[in-house]
């Protein structure tokens, strides 16, 4: 019966382990000014190019999305293409005043519909960020639900099995 119970429990680590690797099909993203350049968040007055930069790994014909917001919130550029494969792209985002004003944007990375990944960066003179914390928002709120709902299923398929286990060994236990 010890056997059956660590053989599950070594069957749900597998299941979550391939889950959470499998997740990370979208890393090293950054901005920089160069197509291969540096991960910045701070670009000089004047821009008029900057690079969203990511490696993608084991995708199949998936879209991603990249999309740059400024302070208000407008959308300034967007592009989507899909991915094959493995490989590292580089995205040259402009606007259609030809530079990006001093200011503060936003940038968006979407895996299919749902925001994989955000930075946040300024163009001119660096303004601090406040010190108090911000609440949660709906859009902060959806942002990490995004992240973490790929684990749940896995998350309960494991304390299910592992439920199971117990059931059993109770069940077939020697009274």
């Amino acid at each position: 019966m010890k056997r059956l119970v660590t053989i599950t429990i070594a069957l749900c680590l597998i299941m979550l382990l391939a889950n959470i690797a499998m997740a990370q099909t979208l890393a090293n993203v950054h901005l920089s000014d160069s197509p291969d350049g540096e991960a910045m968040t701070h670009f000089p007055s004047g821009v008029t190019t900057v690079y969203a930069i990511f490696d993608y790994a084991d995708m199949v014909d998936e879209p991603i999305k990249v999309r740059v917001y400024d302070n208000y919130g407008t959308i300034l550029f967007e592009v989507t293409r899909n991915y094959t494969g493995t490989g590292t792209e580089s995205i040259p985002t402009t606007t259609s005043d030809g530079y990006f004003p001093d200011g503060r944007y936003v940038t968006n990375f979407y895996r299919g519909e749902y925001v994989s990944r955000t930075i946040i960066w300024e163009v001119g003179e660096f303004v601090a960020p406040a010190s108090v914390q911000p609440t949660p928002t709906p859009a902060a709120i959806a942002r990490v639900y995004n992240q973490v709902k790929d684990l749940v299923l896995p998350a309960v398929a494991v304390v299910l099995i592992i439920f199971v286990g117990w059931a059993v060994r109770r069940v077939l236990a020697p009274r």
